[in-house]
C-alpha cells in the first residue's frame, strides 16, 4: 500500500496540468505528499523505536527477572499451541498444511499476543530441537522482554493501517546468531528453514550498499569431492542476500576466464545492479556451470579486478567494495 501511494505521489507530480486545473491538482499533490512524508516517518519511528527495545532488553539479559521470565520459555511456530490462537482470514495467510481454508479446515493460525521464536535447523541440537548454544538461549530470553512491546505496537498498528484498508506487517527481530523473534505468532509452514542472517534486509542493515564480485573456479579439479556443487551453493546463498543497493558480478575460470552474465544480455562486463531479474540470471547461469580445463588463477582474479576498475570509473559503484 506504501508502494502505491508513492505511486500517486509521482503520478501527481508528472501528469501535465493546464492552469485551469493548476489550484485544485496542486493542492491534492501537496496533501498526497504530506501523507507520504507521515507514513515514511512513522516507518522510520517504529524501527528506531524497536532499535531502543532490543537495546535494553540486551542491557538487562543477565537480571533475575529476565532469567525468571525465560524460565517459562518461548513459543515457536512448529510445536507450539498459542493461549489465544485463531484463524486468519484468506487475504492475511493461507498454509496448505493447514487446509488451505477450505472445507472446514483454518487457513493458518495465529496469536496476534503472543511472539514466537524460531532458529535454522542446523542450530537445533537440543531436545525437542530447542537450542544447545548458550548465546541462542540467552538470546531467547533477552529478546523475550521486547515481546511487551511488540504486542502493543500490533494493537496500535491495526488502528492506524485500518484507515488504508491495510493488515499491519508483523514487528520481528534477527539476531546476529540466527534467532529470530516475531509477532503475531503463526504456524510455520516448513520448520527450520528460515535464517534471517541470510535474508536481504539483514544484509542491507548490517552492512550497507556494496560492490561484490564472486570468483568461481570451474576448472576439473572442482569434479572432485563434490567442490563443484558446494562453490555454487556458497555463491548462490550470497547472491540471495543482496539488495537493489548492491552491484554484483561473477567470475568464472578454468583455461581463462570470463564474466557468467552481463546485464540482462546487453554485454556489459560492468557490475550489475543487484535487481531480482539480475540475481535470478545469475543463479541460473551458475546452476548451468560446467567443470573442466586447467587452473588459471591469475585470469579469474585479473578479470575480477578489472571488472572492479571499469565499473569505477563508469560511475557505476555502489561506493563500497
Amino acid at each position: 500500500m506504501i508502494i502505491g501511494i508513492i505511486r500517486v505521489a509521482a503520478a501527481l507530480l508528472l501528469t501535465p496540468l493546464t492552469q485551469r486545473h493548476l489550484q485544485p491538482f496542486a493542492h491534492a499533490r501537496a496533501d498526497t505528499e504530506n501523507e507520504v512524508k507521515l507514513i515514511l516517518q512513522r516507518i522510520e519511528e517504529d524501527t528506531l523505536k524497536l532499535r531502543d527495545e532490543i537495546e535494553n532488553a540486551y542491557s538487562q539479559r543477565c537480571s533475575i527477572e529476565t532469567l525468571s521470565q525465560c524460565s517459562r520459555g518461548s513459543f515457536n511456530g512448529c510445536s507450539s499451541v498459542f493461549p489465544n490462537q485463531q484463524c486468519m482470514e484468506a487475504d492475511e495467510l493461507v498454509i496448505e498444511a493447514c487446509g488451505g481454508g477450505g472445507g472446514n479446515g483454518c487457513n493458518a493460525l495465529w496469536d496476534k499476543t503472543t511472539s514466537i521464536v524460531s532458529i535454522p535447523s542446523a542450530l537445533a541440537q537440543g531436545k525437542d530441537d530447542n537450542p544447545t548454544d548458550p548465546e541462542l538461549i540467552e538470546t531467547a530470553c533477552y529478546t523475550l522482554l521486547a515481546a511487551d512491546y511488540m504486542r502493543t505496537k500490533y494493537e496500535n498498528d491495526e488502528i492506524f493501517w485500518d484507515s488504508y484498508n491495510v493488515q499491519p506487517s508483523w514487528t520481528y527481530f534477527g539476531a546476529h546468531n540466527g534467532l529470530f523473534r516475531k509477532l503475531p505468532g503463526t504456524v510455520d509452514e516448513e520448520c527450520g528453514n528460515y535464517d534471517p542472517r541470510l535474508r536481504p534486509w539483514f544484509v542491507a542493515a548490517s552492512s550497507g550498499p556494496k560492490d561484490v564480485v564472486l570468483v568461481l573456479d570451474v576448472s576439473g579439479s572442482m569434479s572432485d569431492y563434490g567442490r563443484m556443487d558446494l562453490a555454487k551453493e556458497a555463491a548462490i546463498t550470497v547472491i540471495k542476500t543482496l539488495t537493489i543497493s548492491d552491484r554484483v558480478a561473477v567470475i568464472a575460470f578454468s583455461d581463462y576466464a570470463y564474466q557468467v552474465h552481463s546485464d540482462s544480455g546487453t554485454g556489459t562486463d560492468l557490475l550489475v545492479r543487484a535487481t531480482n531479474e539480475n540475481k535470478n540470471l545469475l543463479i541460473d547461469s551458475i546452476q548451468n556451470l560446467t567443470d573442466g580445463g586447467a587452473t588459471n588463477f591469475h585470469a579469474g582474479f585479473q578479470l575480477a579486478f578489472d571488472s572492479l576498475e571499469r565499473t569505477i570509473e563508469q560511475e557505476y559503484t555502489s561506493g563500497c567494495n
